[in-house]
């Protein structure tokens, strides 16, 4: 009977041993185990350290993109910018064009001749020029184009010979007065025949305005387009125009003088196409 306690007693304190083997070993197996999930995670943070978090990537990304965006529009304005032209350089570019074609015509006056007065063996007396100039004036209606290329101004002071009554001219052979002589030349760059009286070419100063002659002070030779108010097509005709001015006349017109062209359509019916609008009127100083 103490015997088989006695078994029982070592059977007892075998199982306990056993259980208390197997025991430490779970705790060495979990230990172990919790050791690899461990260093499992230390190399995934490792790996995570390495690659970029995509969350900020996609921020990051999606900054840029904003930015992109942001810029796209003042840099695309930019390039229009470059690329489109200037409308103020386009338009300086459509003058400087236009000047380039409309360029004054060519006179075949001389300035020698045309500086010998035609007014003093009319009046006599003290003719002197006061003014000149060879600035070419221009008008330039398309169809028939106007230039001014001179013009002088004579003083006629103390008229001492003999003028037929009946000529306008006599109106300076009774009183100090002004002539003012231009060279001017008309053009019609058609093919057909355009109407223009020359003389409807008008000075304009202070409350004031002349119109010119056809042959006032002008020799036969000099005569514009032999007096006649028709230009043949594809035609330059050049001669002179005057102005008989007394002192008081000239007192007004120096001040701010103008010179205006009526335009052809004035003259022609029908109207003559091509013709640009209105009038032309530019500065033309009568003194110094």
């Amino acid at each position: 009977m103490i015997q088989v306690k006695k078994l029982s007693l070592v059977l007892l304190i075998l199982g306990i041993s056993l259980l208390t083997a197997c025991g430490g070993g779970n705790d060495d197996n979990a230990d172990k185990k919790e050791q690899k999930e461990t260093s499992k995670n230390t190399e995934v943070e490792k790996n995570n350290a390495k690659k970029p978090n995509s969350k900020e990537n996609t921020d990051k990304s999606t900054e840029k993109a904003q930015e992109k965006t942001e810029d796209t529009p003042e840099k695309n304005e930019a390039s229009i910018k470059n690329e489109q032209p200037n409308k103020e350089e386009t338009t300086q570019k459509a003058e400087t064009n236009t000047e380039k074609k409309a360029v004054p015509a060519a006179s075949s006056i001389s300035l020698t001749t045309f500086n010998q007065s035609t007014t003093l063996p009319i009046t006599g007396g003290n003719v002197t020029t006061v003014y000149n100039s060879t600035s070419p004036k221009m008008f330039f209606f398309g169809p028939l184009n106007i230039t001014i290329s001179k013009y002088k101004v004579e003083s006629v002071v103390g008229s001492d010979k003999q003028i037929d009554a009946y000529s306008p001219e006599s109106y300076l052979g009774r009183r100090d007065g002004y002539v003012v002589t231009l060279d001017v030349i008309i053009q019609n760059t058609t093919n057909s025949t355009i109407s223009y009286k020359a003389d409807h070419i008008s000075l304009n100063g202070k409350g004031i305005s002349k119109g010119g002659s056809l042959e006032n002070f002008i020799p036969v030779d000099k005569q514009l387009n032999h007096t006649s108010v028709v230009f043949p097509g594809m035609t330059k005709q050049e001669g002179y125009v005057t102005y008989m001015l007394n002192n008081e006349d000239y007192a007004k017109l120096k001040q701010g003088t103008t010179i205006t062209a009526n335009n052809p359509n004035d003259f022609n019916s029908p109207a003559v196409k091509g013709t640009t609008k209105g009038n032309i009127t530019v500065n033309f100083p009568i003194s110094k």
